[in-house]
């Protein structure tokens, strides 16, 4: 494979080191032999990947290292051109001396972390669509709309959310069980505040057990922030065929992600939905959950699982035990700050109450343009769109972890969602016996202003058998995904002293 720039010549060698390395190698050479000058441009990574016949991960590998390093520089909308600073050697590995970084930062300046974002790439958000149906739907306002009507959300948003979990996520409901929020944080603290206070009540009348609110283990950790402001927190294990059914306690309440487990991807199986089921339609039983409908927008292969709460709705007992969350957060922006609960019939009114004790955080002004973008199909649009592209953005970072990362760590390709979770293989694990290895890793990591996800830090107890990074890709740039990759190899190859291809 060979490639010329101006009077640079590349050709890559099977047999010789990573193509990467090889065209660092190549690259950095040609510049000290003059065969590259100071501002100089190089051809995108695309097109110098189309040329080389390899992946676009391999040369923007390349061109992100040599960044980080000043021999390159990249200039927005032109390109990667030779850098005007000297070139005293290149660094062997990115890690930083602790001192030495300390000593550079200024405290007063900001520094830009990268990494790992699992939120929304917001530089695809349709903004004109997303202007049209905000002025559209205040040409003529709801004169309730002005007054603050409407406590449990704008009606039209209600209906467009019913008609979108009915055909999206196959869940039948009416409008008057949603109840809109102002997003996920929202929706848990309503939620608390409402099933406490009855099931307090109930237990104190009965002679039972107080509330015992139970989370999955790994898991989101605001929630677990949330929810332990108030109350102690019980933990659900997860195995392989989902989340466990905990011992026995007579007031139960579970917050599940039974489609899609975040951070570890496990969907719930037919076997372990049936003993949920079950336990929630014993006559002795008090269990309530409430369902977390986690990133199931962007499923890639194949449909996503029917929720939860549309298997409870066949079971008698069980459709009135189990709640459903949603969020706009991760399909639109986050600054919406919009969310929603769907609540079983017979509870709606104990939401209510309980709303109207804490007050509607929700904004209401932003409901009628949320409403109008999807009823005029732009909301779908949107969605079909950022499917495809997630699904290339994790892809792309599928292909950088199969070139650097195999020596150290294991991951499966996910069928959805917005993360990959990679986890340290045995021989890692025992080369640090005795220590929190994420920890350690995304701490020092941290100093090159590199920030990664550990999966030590999604855990309720402190039992930890699993370690790893959550490595989301939505919300990432690809020179970012690769710069802090090839950070973490730097480290490991320091540490470990295993090369990847």
């Amino acid at each position: 494979m060979k490639y010329a720039i101006g009077s640079l010549r590349f050709s890559l060698n099977e047999d010789g080191a990573s193509y990467y390395q090889q065209l660092i190698e190549q690259i950095t050479q040609g510049i000290a032999s003059g065969e590259l000058s100071v501002g100089d441009k190089l051809p995108s990574s695309r097109a110098l990947a189309v040329s080389l016949g390899v992946s676009r991960s391999t040369t923007s590998r390349a061109y992100d290292q040599l960044v980080a390093e000043g021999v390159l520089v990249s200039e927005e909308k032109r390109g990667v051109f030779v850098s005007a600073l000297p070139m005293v050697g290149r660094q062997k590995t990115l890690l930083l001396d602790v001192k030495k970084a300390s000593n550079k930062i200024p405290t007063n300046q900001k520094i830009k972390r990268i990494g790992f974002d699992a939120g929304v790439d917001v530089a695809a958000f349709p903004t004109k669509e997303w202007a049209t149906s905000m002025r559209r739907s205040w040409l003529n306002p709801d004169m309730a709309l002005l007054q603050g009507g409407y406590q449990t959300g704008y009606p039209d948003l209600k209906d467009a959310i019913v008609d979108y979990l009915y055909r999206v996520r196959g869940l039948e409901c009416v409008s008057e069980q949603i109840i809109v929020t102002a997003g996920n944080r929202d929706s848990l603290i309503l939620l608390q505040h409402a099933l406490t206070s009855l099931l307090e009540s109930k237990s104190q009348e009965a002679k039972k057990a107080s509330v015992s609110w139970w989370l999955e283990s790994p898991t989101y950790p605001p929630m677990r922030e949330v929810l332990s402001q108030k109350d102690k927190i019980h933990t659900i294990h997860i195995d392989d065929e989902g989340p466990c059914l905990p011992k026995d306690r007579l007031v139960n309440i579970g917050i599940i992600t039974p489609n899609r487990q975040y951070p570890l991807g496990t969907g719930i199986s037919s076997q372990r939905r049936q003993q949920w089921l079950k336990k929630l339609q014993e006559p002795s039983s008090d269990w309530w959950l409430v369902e977390d409908d986690y990133d199931n927008e962007f499923v890639y292969q194949g449909r996503s699982d029917v929720p939860f709460m549309q298997t409870a709705s066949i079971h008698e007992k069980a459709r009135d035990r189990v709640f459903f969350v949603g969020s706009f957060s991760k399909v639109l922006f986050r600054g919406l700050r919009l969310g929603f609960i769907v609540a079983p019939v017979k509870q709606i009114d104990l939401i209510k109450q309980s709303q109207a004790t804490l007050g509607s955080s929700a904004s209401l002004p932003i409901q009628p343009a949320v409403a109008d973008f999807m009823i005029q199909g732009s909301f779908d649009r949107h969605i079909n769109r950022m499917r495809r592209h997630y699904r290339i953005k994790r892809d792309f970072l599928l292909a950088l972890l199969e070139e650097s990362m195999n020596p150290w760590f294991e991951w499966k390709k996910p069928r959805g969602g917005m993360h990959i979770l990679i986890e340290f293989n045995a021989d890692a694990m025992n080369a640090f016996p005795d220590e929190c290895l994420d920890a350690r890793i995304a701490s020092e990591l941290l100093l090159q202003n590199i920030h990664l996800s550990t999966l030590s830090s999604h855990y309720v107890d402190q039992t930890i058998t699993r370690q790893g990074f959550v490595l989301g890709f939505s919300g990432s740039t690809e020179s970012a995904m690769s710069q802090s990759l090839y950070a973490l190899q730097g480290w490991l190859q320091k540490h470990m002293g295993k090369e990847s291809k």
